[in-house]
Protein backbone atom coordinates (compact mmCIF):
# COMPACT_ATOMS: atom_id res chain seq x y z
CA UNK A 1 0.00 0.00 0.00
CA UNK A 2 1.35 3.40 -0.92
CA UNK A 3 1.90 5.66 2.05
CA UNK A 4 -0.52 8.53 2.42
CA UNK A 5 0.73 12.08 2.51
CA UNK A 6 -1.00 14.73 4.61
CA UNK A 7 -4.51 14.93 3.18
CA UNK A 8 -6.00 18.12 1.93
CA UNK A 9 -8.82 16.40 0.01
CA UNK A 10 -9.83 12.75 0.22
CA UNK A 11 -12.31 11.19 -2.21
CA UNK A 12 -13.74 7.70 -1.83
CA UNK A 13 -14.87 5.52 -4.75
CA UNK A 14 -16.35 2.01 -4.80
CA UNK A 15 -14.45 -0.38 -7.08
CA UNK A 16 -15.78 -3.91 -6.92
CA UNK A 17 -15.88 -4.95 -3.28
CA UNK A 18 -13.17 -2.53 -2.16
CA UNK A 19 -12.88 1.17 -1.66
CA UNK A 20 -10.34 3.24 -3.50
CA UNK A 21 -9.33 6.32 -1.52
CA UNK A 22 -7.68 9.02 -3.62
CA UNK A 23 -5.90 11.68 -1.58
CA UNK A 24 -4.94 15.07 -2.94
CA UNK A 25 -2.27 17.19 -1.29
CA UNK A 26 -1.60 20.73 -2.41
CA UNK A 27 -4.02 20.14 -5.29
CA UNK A 28 -2.05 17.15 -6.72
CA UNK A 29 -3.45 13.60 -6.74
CA UNK A 30 -0.59 11.80 -5.05
CA UNK A 31 -1.56 8.78 -3.01
CA UNK A 32 -3.98 5.89 -3.10
CA UNK A 33 -4.96 3.23 -0.65
CA UNK A 34 -7.32 0.29 -0.69
CA UNK A 35 -9.73 -0.26 2.16
CA UNK A 36 -11.46 -3.40 3.40
CA UNK A 37 -15.08 -4.24 2.72
CA UNK A 38 -15.95 -3.30 6.31
CA UNK A 39 -15.45 0.35 5.37
CA UNK A 40 -17.75 0.30 2.35
CA UNK A 41 -20.32 2.22 4.39
CA UNK A 42 -18.06 5.24 4.13
CA UNK A 43 -18.62 5.44 0.39
CA UNK A 44 -21.33 7.60 -1.05
CA UNK A 45 -24.35 5.48 -1.91
CA UNK A 46 -27.53 6.14 -3.81
CA UNK A 47 -30.54 6.24 -1.46
CA UNK A 48 -32.48 2.97 -1.21
CA UNK A 49 -35.68 2.75 -3.24
CA UNK A 50 -38.74 3.65 -1.17
CA UNK A 51 -41.96 2.23 -2.63
CA UNK A 52 -44.32 4.33 -0.52
CA UNK A 53 -42.41 7.48 -1.36
CA UNK A 54 -42.52 6.62 -5.05
CA UNK A 55 -46.28 5.99 -4.92
CA UNK A 56 -46.87 9.37 -3.31
CA UNK A 57 -44.66 11.06 -5.88
CA UNK A 58 -46.59 9.34 -8.65
CA UNK A 59 -49.90 10.52 -7.21
CA UNK A 60 -48.60 14.06 -7.18
CA UNK A 61 -47.35 13.69 -10.75
CA UNK A 62 -50.70 12.25 -11.91
CA UNK A 63 -52.65 15.13 -10.38
CA UNK A 64 -50.37 17.56 -12.17
CA UNK A 65 -50.65 15.78 -15.53
CA UNK A 66 -54.26 14.59 -15.42
CA UNK A 67 -56.02 17.05 -13.14
CA UNK A 68 -56.90 17.59 -9.49
CA UNK A 69 -60.02 15.41 -9.74
CA UNK A 70 -57.99 12.31 -10.62
CA UNK A 71 -59.02 9.21 -8.61
CA UNK A 72 -56.52 6.69 -7.23
CA UNK A 73 -56.32 3.10 -6.04
CA UNK A 74 -53.20 1.06 -5.29
CA UNK A 75 -53.43 -2.60 -6.35
CA UNK A 76 -50.99 -5.38 -5.40
CA UNK A 77 -48.96 -2.72 -3.55
CA UNK A 78 -47.25 -1.54 -6.77
CA UNK A 79 -49.88 -0.62 -9.38
CA UNK A 80 -51.10 2.94 -8.96
CA UNK A 81 -54.38 3.05 -10.89
CA UNK A 82 -55.22 6.65 -11.78
CA UNK A 83 -58.58 7.50 -13.31
CA UNK A 84 -58.47 10.78 -15.24
CA UNK A 85 -61.37 13.22 -14.79
CA UNK A 86 -62.71 12.05 -18.18
CA UNK A 87 -63.44 8.67 -16.58
CA UNK A 88 -66.66 8.34 -14.61
CA UNK A 89 -66.69 7.07 -11.04
CA UNK A 90 -68.52 3.83 -11.86
CA UNK A 91 -66.24 3.03 -14.80
CA UNK A 92 -63.21 3.68 -12.62
CA UNK A 93 -64.50 1.25 -9.99
CA UNK A 94 -64.99 -1.42 -12.65
CA UNK A 95 -61.44 -0.87 -13.85
CA UNK A 96 -60.01 -1.18 -10.35
CA UNK A 97 -62.06 -4.33 -9.73
CA UNK A 98 -60.74 -5.93 -12.94
CA UNK A 99 -57.18 -4.92 -12.08
CA UNK A 100 -57.50 -6.58 -8.68
CA UNK A 101 -59.00 -9.81 -10.03
CA UNK A 102 -56.61 -10.09 -12.96
CA UNK A 103 -53.41 -9.36 -11.02
CA UNK A 104 -54.47 -11.71 -8.23
CA UNK A 105 -54.77 -14.46 -10.84
CA UNK A 106 -51.50 -13.48 -12.52
CA UNK A 107 -49.63 -14.00 -9.25
CA UNK A 108 -51.50 -17.20 -8.39
CA UNK A 109 -48.99 -19.85 -9.59
CA UNK A 110 -48.40 -18.06 -12.91
CA UNK A 111 -45.87 -15.26 -12.52
CA UNK A 112 -43.48 -15.56 -9.58
CA UNK A 113 -42.34 -11.95 -9.14
CA UNK A 114 -44.21 -8.69 -8.80
CA UNK A 115 -42.65 -5.51 -10.19
CA UNK A 116 -40.08 -4.29 -7.68
CA UNK A 117 -41.03 -0.65 -8.27
CA UNK A 118 -44.31 1.21 -8.62
CA UNK A 119 -46.12 1.29 -11.97
CA UNK A 120 -48.57 4.06 -12.88
CA UNK A 121 -51.75 3.11 -14.77
CA UNK A 122 -53.41 6.14 -16.41
CA UNK A 123 -56.99 5.48 -17.52
CA UNK A 124 -58.87 7.85 -19.82
CA UNK A 125 -62.62 7.72 -20.34
CA UNK A 126 -62.59 8.72 -24.01
CA UNK A 127 -60.30 8.70 -27.02
CA UNK A 128 -59.99 12.50 -27.14
CA UNK A 129 -58.48 12.84 -23.66
CA UNK A 130 -56.25 9.83 -24.34
CA UNK A 131 -54.93 11.17 -27.65
CA UNK A 132 -54.40 14.64 -26.23
CA UNK A 133 -52.29 13.25 -23.38
CA UNK A 134 -50.30 11.03 -25.75
CA UNK A 135 -49.51 13.87 -28.12
CA UNK A 136 -48.45 16.20 -25.33
CA UNK A 137 -46.35 13.82 -23.22
CA UNK A 138 -45.27 10.96 -25.50
CA UNK A 139 -45.38 12.33 -29.03
CA UNK A 140 -48.38 10.10 -29.75
CA UNK A 141 -49.22 6.62 -28.50
CA UNK A 142 -49.09 4.71 -31.78
CA UNK A 143 -52.26 2.74 -30.93
CA UNK A 144 -55.87 3.77 -30.24
CA UNK A 145 -56.06 1.44 -27.23
CA UNK A 146 -53.12 1.69 -24.86
CA UNK A 147 -49.40 1.28 -24.33
CA UNK A 148 -46.84 0.53 -21.61
CA UNK A 149 -43.84 2.84 -21.38
CA UNK A 150 -40.86 1.06 -19.88
CA UNK A 151 -38.73 3.96 -18.70
CA UNK A 152 -41.30 5.92 -16.65
CA UNK A 153 -43.05 2.61 -15.76
CA UNK A 154 -46.37 3.97 -16.98
CA UNK A 155 -49.38 2.39 -18.67
CA UNK A 156 -51.51 4.86 -20.65
CA UNK A 157 -54.89 3.57 -21.79
CA UNK A 158 -58.06 4.59 -23.59
CA UNK A 159 -60.68 2.69 -21.61
CA UNK A 160 -63.65 3.63 -23.78
CA UNK A 161 -63.44 0.64 -26.22
CA UNK A 162 -63.36 -1.76 -23.25
CA UNK A 163 -61.04 -2.99 -20.53
CA UNK A 164 -59.29 -5.78 -22.45
CA UNK A 165 -56.32 -3.50 -23.09
CA UNK A 166 -55.93 -3.05 -19.33
CA UNK A 167 -55.43 -6.77 -18.66
CA UNK A 168 -53.08 -6.87 -21.68
CA UNK A 169 -50.86 -3.97 -20.64
CA UNK A 170 -50.62 -5.09 -17.00
CA UNK A 171 -48.74 -8.18 -18.20
CA UNK A 172 -45.81 -6.19 -19.62
CA UNK A 173 -44.30 -4.76 -16.41
CA UNK A 174 -44.85 -8.16 -14.77
CA UNK A 175 -43.00 -10.10 -17.49
CA UNK A 176 -40.32 -7.40 -17.45
CA UNK A 177 -39.64 -8.35 -13.82
CA UNK A 178 -40.45 -12.06 -13.81
CA UNK A 179 -38.74 -13.04 -17.09
CA UNK A 180 -36.57 -10.11 -18.23
CA UNK A 181 -35.06 -12.16 -21.08
CA UNK A 182 -38.43 -13.12 -22.56
CA UNK A 183 -38.58 -12.41 -26.30
CA UNK A 184 -41.17 -9.96 -27.58
CA UNK A 185 -43.32 -12.70 -29.10
CA UNK A 186 -43.76 -14.45 -25.75
CA UNK A 187 -44.35 -11.20 -23.86
CA UNK A 188 -46.94 -9.99 -26.38
CA UNK A 189 -48.46 -13.44 -26.83
CA UNK A 190 -49.32 -13.82 -23.16
CA UNK A 191 -50.43 -10.18 -22.89
CA UNK A 192 -52.67 -10.55 -25.96
CA UNK A 193 -54.19 -13.73 -24.55
CA UNK A 194 -55.77 -11.65 -21.81
CA UNK A 195 -57.28 -9.01 -24.09
CA UNK A 196 -60.48 -11.01 -23.71
CA UNK A 197 -60.10 -12.37 -20.17
CA UNK A 198 -62.29 -15.02 -18.63
CA UNK A 199 -62.07 -15.08 -14.82
CA UNK A 200 -64.37 -17.91 -13.66
CA UNK A 201 -63.26 -17.78 -10.05
CA UNK A 202 -60.78 -16.01 -7.80
CA UNK A 203 -57.21 -16.77 -8.77
CA UNK A 204 -58.02 -18.22 -12.20
CA UNK A 205 -57.77 -16.46 -15.55
CA UNK A 206 -57.91 -17.57 -19.19
CA UNK A 207 -58.25 -15.89 -22.57
CA UNK A 208 -61.15 -16.37 -24.97
CA UNK A 209 -61.06 -16.16 -28.76
CA UNK A 210 -60.89 -12.56 -29.93
CA UNK A 211 -60.47 -10.27 -32.93
CA UNK A 212 -56.93 -11.40 -33.75
CA UNK A 213 -58.08 -14.77 -35.14
CA UNK A 214 -59.14 -13.76 -38.71
CA UNK A 215 -55.69 -12.46 -39.65
CA UNK A 216 -54.06 -15.74 -38.60
CA UNK A 217 -56.62 -17.78 -40.52
CA UNK A 218 -56.10 -15.72 -43.66
CA UNK A 219 -52.35 -16.34 -43.46
CA UNK A 220 -52.91 -20.09 -43.17
CA UNK A 221 -54.70 -20.14 -46.56
CA UNK A 222 -51.53 -19.44 -48.58
CA UNK A 223 -48.19 -21.21 -48.83
CA UNK A 224 -46.20 -18.09 -47.96
CA UNK A 225 -48.56 -17.35 -45.09
CA UNK A 226 -48.29 -20.87 -43.69
CA UNK A 227 -44.50 -20.59 -43.76
CA UNK A 228 -44.59 -17.34 -41.83
CA UNK A 229 -47.32 -18.57 -39.48
CA UNK A 230 -45.46 -21.70 -38.38
CA UNK A 231 -44.34 -22.49 -34.85
CA UNK A 232 -40.85 -23.27 -36.08
CA UNK A 233 -40.62 -19.73 -37.45
CA UNK A 234 -41.99 -18.22 -34.24
CA UNK A 235 -39.46 -19.95 -32.00
CA UNK A 236 -36.53 -18.77 -34.14
CA UNK A 237 -37.82 -15.19 -34.39
CA UNK A 238 -35.80 -12.19 -33.24
CA UNK A 239 -37.45 -9.19 -31.60
CA UNK A 240 -36.58 -7.14 -34.68
CA UNK A 241 -38.38 -9.58 -36.98
CA UNK A 242 -41.38 -9.71 -34.65
CA UNK A 243 -41.73 -5.92 -34.88
CA UNK A 244 -41.31 -5.91 -38.65
CA UNK A 245 -43.70 -5.93 -41.60
CA UNK A 246 -45.75 -8.88 -40.31
CA UNK A 247 -46.09 -7.73 -36.72
CA UNK A 248 -49.88 -8.05 -36.73
CA UNK A 249 -49.68 -11.66 -37.89
CA UNK A 250 -47.00 -12.51 -35.34
CA UNK A 251 -49.13 -11.03 -32.56
CA UNK A 252 -51.95 -13.35 -33.67
CA UNK A 253 -49.64 -16.37 -33.84
CA UNK A 254 -48.13 -15.87 -30.42
CA UNK A 255 -51.55 -15.09 -28.93
CA UNK A 256 -53.14 -18.28 -30.26
CA UNK A 257 -50.14 -20.38 -29.35
CA UNK A 258 -50.63 -19.14 -25.77
CA UNK A 259 -54.35 -19.94 -25.90
CA UNK A 260 -53.68 -23.40 -27.35
CA UNK A 261 -51.17 -24.19 -24.61
CA UNK A 262 -53.54 -22.82 -21.96
CA UNK A 263 -56.35 -25.04 -23.26
CA UNK A 264 -54.03 -28.02 -22.72
CA UNK A 265 -53.00 -26.76 -19.23
CA UNK A 266 -49.45 -26.40 -20.47
CA UNK A 267 -48.95 -22.65 -20.84
CA UNK A 268 -47.58 -21.92 -17.39
CA UNK A 269 -45.49 -25.09 -17.22
CA UNK A 270 -43.89 -24.05 -20.51
CA UNK A 271 -43.42 -20.41 -19.48
CA UNK A 272 -41.92 -21.25 -16.10
CA UNK A 273 -39.62 -23.96 -17.46
CA UNK A 274 -38.29 -21.61 -20.13
CA UNK A 275 -37.88 -18.75 -17.65
CA UNK A 276 -36.02 -20.94 -15.16
CA UNK A 277 -33.73 -22.52 -17.79
CA UNK A 278 -33.19 -19.59 -20.11
CA UNK A 279 -29.39 -19.74 -19.77
CA UNK A 280 -29.34 -23.12 -21.57
CA UNK A 281 -32.50 -22.65 -23.64
CA UNK A 282 -32.45 -19.29 -25.36
CA UNK A 283 -35.11 -20.15 -27.96
CA UNK A 284 -37.52 -21.93 -25.60
CA UNK A 285 -37.61 -24.98 -27.90
CA UNK A 286 -36.26 -27.28 -25.18
CA UNK A 287 -38.87 -26.12 -22.68
CA UNK A 288 -41.60 -26.57 -25.29
CA UNK A 289 -40.55 -30.12 -26.11
CA UNK A 290 -40.21 -31.05 -22.45
CA UNK A 291 -43.76 -29.85 -21.71
CA UNK A 292 -45.61 -30.64 -24.96
CA UNK A 293 -43.67 -33.76 -25.90
CA UNK A 294 -42.95 -32.45 -29.43
CA UNK A 295 -40.72 -29.86 -31.02
CA UNK A 296 -42.44 -26.68 -32.23
CA UNK A 297 -42.17 -27.93 -35.84
CA UNK A 298 -43.68 -31.30 -34.90
CA UNK A 299 -46.56 -29.67 -33.02
CA UNK A 300 -47.34 -27.22 -35.82
CA UNK A 301 -49.89 -29.41 -37.63
CA UNK A 302 -51.88 -30.06 -34.45
CA UNK A 303 -51.84 -26.36 -33.57
CA UNK A 304 -53.02 -25.35 -37.07
CA UNK A 305 -55.92 -27.84 -36.92
CA UNK A 306 -56.93 -26.38 -33.54
CA UNK A 307 -56.79 -22.82 -34.89
CA UNK A 308 -59.02 -23.74 -37.83
CA UNK A 309 -61.63 -25.25 -35.50
CA UNK A 310 -61.90 -22.18 -33.28
CA UNK A 311 -65.16 -20.28 -33.27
Amino acid sequence: MTQLVRAVRCRIYVIGKKLLVVVAAAGVMSAVATCTTERRAEAKRAPAYDLNKDLEARKKEARKLLGKRTRFRVVQKVFLVAGAPSMGRRFFRRSVSLTKRATYAYFNKRFAKRPAKAVSVYLFGNKYAYKKFCRKHHGGCGTPYGVYYHSPRRIVMNASPGLGTLTHELVHPIVETDFPNAPSWLNEGIASLFEYPYIPRKGEIHGLTNWRLPQLRRALRTRAGRRRASLGNLFSMSDRDFRGAYEGLYYSMSRYLAQWLDSKKMLWKFYQRWRDNYATDKSGAKAFKAVVGKTPAQANREWVRWVKRLR
